[in-house]
């Protein structure tokens, strides 16, 4: 039954467009080349070797050959062919192909094996197109890092602060138009190392390992839904070649520092690539400031809490695959990470009727690691495009809190430690139809999620710390996912693109009763359509059209029910009744190229929804006589937005480049009845803002000046707003060593010794304002080095196949 509904919808998207009588679809007028590459001396296979094929002097395409040197390219029938193989140290060998006809069962064509000779290139091939950064894709818009200069050197961080339509806040938290539930990949599965802080992942993975980042608004259905604001897909450099290669990064900075290596080679069929990363930062002294007034303006409670802060993060990383025959691959991932926060605070709370200062210590330790171990089986099934993947992950987390307080005389020592265990199954199904490339999938997860609150308090007529059976217990958690999923791309003409599919999932989830909480069970069956449309009506210039659903399901942070009053006057709880967000989104946009490629322009508009809206909900209650605020979560209603983003750069004098971006957005609520009364903000609409420019100077002589701005407008919230965000940066870069060191110099808000990060939050009945002082400005050097030979590649067969990006973390 389930088949013939995902059929039936699907079809619904295609008749109109098979029956028009004005479009036609590419009928399989295509034709497969293939050969294999080697050295005439060694008859060995050229690894990476350059193919191009041109149909003429203006048109042609270029791809790689891949480690063994083979490669296949489909290519319009009716055209006469030239084919250029060329490789770094090798002679440049030039196919010509006859004219064929326009038969559409034509069959594949083997070129055999290419020899090319070992010697100088017999000519020099003056580059006039400049390599974009920036493509923008039918689902996708691509950043190629390896075409950005002044990202080379640097860190995983530099890299998103220049992605369009994305930014990174003051708490190092990625957000993708405006919206931070979005979901980090590497190669296309999600990785451990963004389990927890993304700023600190980001730290410890050098730019030179990134080849590119897809950013998806619109996702596929062949990712999860999860990820209310869609998926960033970092695509790693892969090095397949005989022998070792890799590389390392370290920065020193006068806040904090890192230091990243890897190494990667191969040994017949047999590849392996690891790396390895640490940061931390040196013990950073800030100030919060809050105050609490009544409605009529009056100061009820003002608190003034001293921090000294220490983080320390490592994370490793490794991938082998291994080829059993050109047919059958095996792939397997581990990724590792740990990062530990400790916080120690001095507080001092005056309530404004008795003018009475109450002293507390809060001393914190935040733990966490996380651990994900992946086996991939990748089958190719004869015919070119055909192939069945079949893979298992597993992942695992803990994420702790141990605390010990002395607030107002009450002393008591806790611990918050959570545990999750993920299980995944999946199987994917690629079968072009055609000129219809056809993927089909299922997919199974399971997840356990733990927490176990044990607090001790002090027990003044005994004089010792006694267990506190009434606040310590055991939180149980489960959620089990079934999916399903068809989708199709096609071509319609040779000016438009579609894409289109279809995701079924059925979701099941529960918990134990525990102290506080009653058992609970529930159970969702959501469709997921998604389409997307392109047409290219210049040379270099692309519109498309794009609708999809996604869903955002809470983690365990919005979920659990432990509250944590170690500041009596200012409590944090989960809700474990929450929701999952479902959000629509139309989008309408395009881009375009011009002067040879040195300009780019990107314009898209946008319109979403999002209901059941999940936010932090700030409550005010009498306790002992005086006022406490608890942060929980709630479905608050309905989010609507309609935003606007725009990217471009352009480079002058081929030595200059300038680049920026802006998002602007609306963000107004349709409240459910229980939060009207805790909110200013009905029927209020509200223009946020995120932007972005930059300027890269190459001075010369290896000498790359970078300088970026960011400056971001304050976040809204049904209840008030969180702190603008603004950053200037400025790095100074030098190659060395023939292109394969980097040395540099960094400089971050050099005049801004201070920043100062105001957030609000209002109710009827009572206003609570804060602010957070922190140092931010910092100097620094930073390294890089890069060693080996080879020439990079990244292939989707060797990508993770596993996506579980469902919740919001």
């Amino acid at each position: 039954m389930l088949s013939r509904i995902i059929l039936l919808i699907l079809w619904s998207f295609l008749w109109p467009l098979w029956s028009s009588a004005q479009w036609t679809i590419i009928p399989q007028k295509q034709l497969l080349l293939y050969g294999q590459i080697k050295d005439s001396i060694t008859d060995k296979p050229i690894s990476f070797a350059n193919v191009e094929v041109f149909r003429n002097e203006k048109e042609g395409l270029a791809l790689a050959a891949n480690e063994a040197g083979r490669f296949e390219v489909k290519v319009d029938s009716a055209y006469i062919l030239k084919l250029r193989i060329s490789a770094i140290g090798y002679a440049e060998k030039w196919l010509e192909l006859m004219e064929r006809s326009n038969s559409n069962n034509q069959k594949p064509i083997d070129l055999g094996t290419i020899f090319i000779v070992p010697g100088n290139r017999l000519e020099t091939v003056d580059i006039t197109k400049r390599l974009p950064v920036i493509q923008n894709m039918v689902d996708k818009i691509v950043y190629h890092v390896a075409n950005e200069p002044s990202l080379s050197g640097g860190t995983g961080d530099e890299v998103f602060r220049k992605l369009p339509m994305v930014s990174l806040g003051s708490d190092g938290k990625v957000a993708l138009r405006g919206n931070q539930q979005v979901k980090i990949l590497i190669n296309g599965k999600p990785s451990a190392i963004f389990t927890g802080n993304s700023a600190d992942a980001l730290r410890m993975l050098p730019s030179d390992q990134i080849k590119s980042v897809e950013i998806m608004t619109n996702p596929s259905v062949k990712y999860d839904m999860e990820g209310a604001a869609g998926i960033i897909n970092i695509i790693t450099n892969k090095r397949f070649v005989e022998g070792l290669n890799g590389g390392m990064v370290s920065s020193v900075e006068t806040r904090r520092s890192n230091i990243a290596g890897n190494i990667a080679g191969r040994m017949g069929n047999f590849g392996l690539t690891a790396s390895i990363g640490s940061s931390w930062n040196y013990p950073i002294a800030s100030v919060i400031r809050s105050e609490r007034l009544s409605a009529s303006g009056e100061a009820i409670f003002s608190q003034v809490n001293q921090s000294r802060n220490r983080r320390k993060g490592r994370q490793l990383a490794l991938a082998m695959d291994y080829e059993l025959d050109s047919n059958n691959l095996l792939v397997s991932n581990l990724n590792f990470n740990k990062l530990t926060v400790t916080t120690d605070n001095h507080i001092e709370s005056t309530y404004t009727s008795d003018s009475t200062a109450i002293l507390g210590t809060v001393d914190n330790k935040q733990p966490a690691s996380n651990l994900d171990m992946s086996i991939d089986y990748i089958r190719k099934l004869g015919a070119p495009g055909k192939e069945l993947m079949l893979s298992a992950q597993y992942v695992e987390g803990n994420n702790g809190l141990a605390y010990s307080s002395d607030y107002n005389s009450r002393r008591e020592v806790g611990k918050n430690q959570g545990a999750s265990h993920e299980y995944t199954a999946q199987l994917d199904f690629n079968y072009p139809v055609g000129a219809i490339a056809m993927d089909f999938g299922v997919k199974i997860v399971k997840r356990n999620v733990n927490a176990l609150i044990a607090i001790d308090s002090l027990d003044r007529c005994a004089n010792r710390m006694v267990a506190d059976a009434l606040r310590s217990y055991l939180f149980k958690y489960r959620q089990d996912i079934l999916a399903g999923y068809v989708a199709a791309v096609l071509p319609i003409g040779k000016l438009f693109n579609l894409s289109t599919g279809l995701r079924w999932e059925r979701t099941n989830w529960g918990g134990a009763e525990t102290n506080g909480v009653s058992k609970f069970s529930n159970s969702s069956t959501d469709l997921f359509p998604n389409l997307a449309f392109s047409y290219t009506y210049a040379k270099n210039a692309t519109f498309k059209i794009a609708y999809g659903k996604r869903i955002q399901r809470p983690g365990l942070y919005y979920l659990n029910p432990f509250k944590n009053n170690t500041d009596g006057a200012n409590q944090i709880q989960g809700n474990p009744n929450l929701r999952s967000e479902i959000m629509h989104q139309l989008a309408i946009g395009g881009d375009f190229n011009f002067n040879r490629n040195n300009g780019h322009v990107g314009l898209s508009i946008y319109y979403k929804t999002i209901n059941n809206m999940i936010e932090q909900v700030f409550r005010h209650r009498l306790e002992n006589n005086r006022t406490m605020t608890l942060q929980t979560f709630g479905n608050i209603g309905s989010n609507n937005s309609l935003g606007t983003t725009i990217y471009g750069s352009y480079t002058l004098f081929e030595r200059i480049d300038f680049k920026g971006n802006i998002d602007l957005y609306t963000y107004s609520n349709n409240l459910n009845s229980d939060f009207l009364n805790a909110s200013l903000t009905k029927d209020r609409v509200y223009l946020l803002y995120k932007t972005f420019v930059g300027i890269t100077l190459a001075v010369g002589k290896g000498f790359i000046v970078d300088s970026n701005i960011f400056w971001d407008s304050p976040q809204r919230t049904f209840q008030g707003e969180f702190a603008a965000f603004n950053l200037w940066n400025i790095t100074v870069k030098k190659k060395l060593l023939k292109e394969t060191a980097t040395i540099g110099i960094t400089m971050t808000d050099p005049f801004n010794k201070i920043k100062n990060l105001s957030s609000y939050a209002q109710t009827s009945s009572m206003m609570q304002k804060s602010n957070f002082s922190l140092p931010f400005r910092s100097f620094g050097l930073s390294l890089s080095w890069q060693f080996g030979k080879g020439k990079y590649g990244s292939y989707r067969s060797k990508e993770k196949q596993i996506n579980n990006d469902d919740q919001k973390l």
